[in-house]
């Protein structure tokens, strides 16, 4: 897939949606591929549907109670308006997605045996080689031409088919797995996404697991390969973006809500976790929804 779609690039899809688009059970909408994929917090969902493919490294995803191990070679989904949550346990997470639209997709879903969220996993590289080889050829065809071409809409039809025979991944439950070096930390990450909108210290992180604060730090980003504070950077920046395309709140009030106390501190950190401004991340997505 990098030799089509590289880090970061984000395709907003096709730029002139015709009125008749509306008539077809699907329809592609975009493509993007991060080679360091970031926290994403989404309370509310998305307005649209979201296939994505793990290439490498390892996240959780959080969805309806439940979380997953995602790591290469997993596939997770979710429908529109179904609050969720992923984010990445190694430095090297990478993720492909495929969003898409269309009235009559939860009818293709239910013929497919597929749910509005799932988690499954490639049982073989060849299989996994075949979803990227039909996200190349979405993402060819969406750089054609202006025009909607409906072999969009037959190839993301292809690709979930394609998935459907793939088998389930099983939730997460750290509590059993005495290897998961992060399950020690499940106090601390909770207390973060509490708390995140109070002033926090590294005393505060380090207390919330009854550890010292130094052992903490180095166990820490062992574990999940950041630093605590970092962490907690990623996922106030994660609030953010959704307050920022979610709602009509001005900047002062979302770096409050959001758990920053300096507005130029929070557009630095904003910049160099996004590579854009907060107002240019909301004018974008908002016309992506």
């Amino acid at each position: 897939m990098a030799k089509h779609v590289t880090d970061g690039h984000v395709l907003e899809g096709i730029k002139v949606l015709e009125e008749k688009m509306s008539f077809l059970p699907l329809y592609f909408h975009s493509i993007g591929h991060y080679l360091n994929q970031r926290h994403e917090f989404r309370p509310n969902g998305m307005a649209n549907y979201q296939v994505s493919i793990c290439l490498n490294g390892s996240g959780v995803f959080s969805v309806k109670g439940n979380e997953y191990n995602i790591k290469k070679g997993t596939v997770f989904f979710f429908a529109p308006n179904v609050g969720h949550e992923y984010y990445p346990t190694s430095s090297d997470w990478t993720i492909l997605w495929v969003v898409f639209k269309g009235n009559d997709v939860p009818n293709l879903l239910k013929y497919l045996s597929l749910e509005d969220t799932f988690v499954k996993s490639f049982p073989s590289i060849d299989s996994m080689d075949r979803a990227v080889d039909l996200c190349n050829d979405l993402y060819s065809l969406c750089t054609i031409k202006e025009s909607y071409n409906f072999s969009l809409t037959l190839k993301t039809m292809e690709l979930l088919e394609h998935i459907s025979h793939c088998p389930d991944v099983e939730k997460r439950d750290s509590a059993k797995d005495p290897t998961d070096k992060k399950s020690s930390f499940a106090p601390v990450v909770d207390f973060i996404h509490k708390n995140y909108s109070k002033f926090l210290t590294l005393d505060d992180l380090a207390a919330s697991c009854n550890l010292s604060k130094s052992h903490f730090c180095r166990s820490f980003k062992e574990a999940y390969d950041i630093t605590p504070m970092a962490y907690l950077n990623r996922y106030r920046i994660s609030v953010a973006k959704f307050l920022l395309t979610t709602t009509v709140e001005n900047l002062d009030r979302i770096v409050i809500k959001s758990g920053f106390s300096d507005l130029s501190y929070f557009c630095a950190v904003f910049r160099k976790l996004e590579g854009c401004s907060p107002n240019q991340y909301r004018k974008a997505h908002r016309k992506q929804q």
